[in-house]
């Protein structure tokens, strides 16, 4: 394998240690709960305080959907890679 590869292999590995740490989970869920139970505490003639909030959710959302998508698309590169140098 190249060491291209191996890196991006290496950092999905990373992403995925990372999304699967208690920690991390706990601090996210934390934050989560944070920010949805200040969302809810809004009344709704607070416009731009409500989307700040909402913005907020999506984007821890989409932080994690990002760590995922690297965690799988180098998953797919290993066995893909492995699959090639068994047919050498």
């Amino acid at each position: 394998m190249s060491q291209e590869i191996d890196d991006i292999i290496l950092f999905g590995k990373n992403a995925k240690r990372i999304l699967e740490d208690i920690t991390f989970k706990t601090v996210i869920d934390s934050i989560k709960e944070d920010v949805f139970h200040d969302w809810q505490t809004t009344s709704p003639s607070q416009e731009n305080e409500r989307e700040k909030l909402y913005s907020l959710l999506k984007a821890i959302d989409l932080l994690e959907e990002k760590m995922w998508a690297v965690s799988d698309n180098a998953h797919v590169l290993k066995i893909n890679s492995d699959k090639i140098k068994s047919r050498k």
